[in-house]
């Protein structure tokens, strides 16, 4: 792997040695422990975010009638559970950064070594890091948290309409908040992407 990189070759990373294996594994299993926790702790936030959910999309499309009181109070919630992600988000990053950090020492070092005893440049190349790791794209769309049905499971039959829970009210919930103008008139964008 080394001197295909060496003679400006880019190899492929099949085969990556055990220590990067092992980083790349430990990030996942941390990174999932983070996500298992704020899941955990933020369930009856969570449950209170489907309820009202269900409550606002009956009253902006059902009743056809704007509550901006109780939008607010949906807005709060939904915004303590953004907050809760986005610091979880933050923490599974550095995470990531740090095993990255681990693997450019450790490919330093290799190259280094294989230095001695082949002929492949002074330098390891900047942007090469085989086994890099990076966060999943679930990790970027905070409100997936809200809709386990399509975060973790294959999406089945929908519930029956207005049922607390449905992840179609959440999602119609989420996208009346979004969409909702400010004082001023300018779209609010809270955040739903991350």
């Amino acid at each position: 792997m080394l001197t295909d990189v060496g003679e400006g070759r880019h190899p492929s990373t099949d085969g990556l040695p055990p220590y990067v294996l092992g980083v790349r594994a430990q990030v996942v299993r941390s990174t999932t422990r983070l996500r298992s926790r704020m899941l955990l702790g933020n369930r009856a936030l969570s449950e209170r975010i489907q309820a009202e959910s269900v409550r606002v999309v009956t009253q902006y499309t059902v009743r056809g009638t704007p509550a901006p009181a109780a939008l607010a109070r949906y807005g709060e919630m939904v915004g303590t559970w953004r907050n809760s992600a986005t610091v979880c988000r933050s923490r599974a990053q550095g995470l990531v950064d740090e095993a990255n950090h681990l693997l450019a020492c450790y490919w330093d070092a290799a190259w280094i070594r294989a230095r001695r005893s082949r002929e492949i440049p002074e330098r390891r190349p900047t942007g090469w890091l085989p086994g890099r790791t990076e966060l999943d794209t679930t990790w970027h769309r905070v409100d997936d948290g809200l809709l386990s049905d399509r975060w973790y499971e294959s999406p089945g039959p929908p519930g029956p309409p207005g049922a607390a829970g449905d992840p179609a009210a959440v999602a119609q919930a989420l996208a009346i908040l979004d969409s909702q103008a400010t004082r001023g008139g300018a779209l609010r964008g809270t955040g739903n992407r991350g």
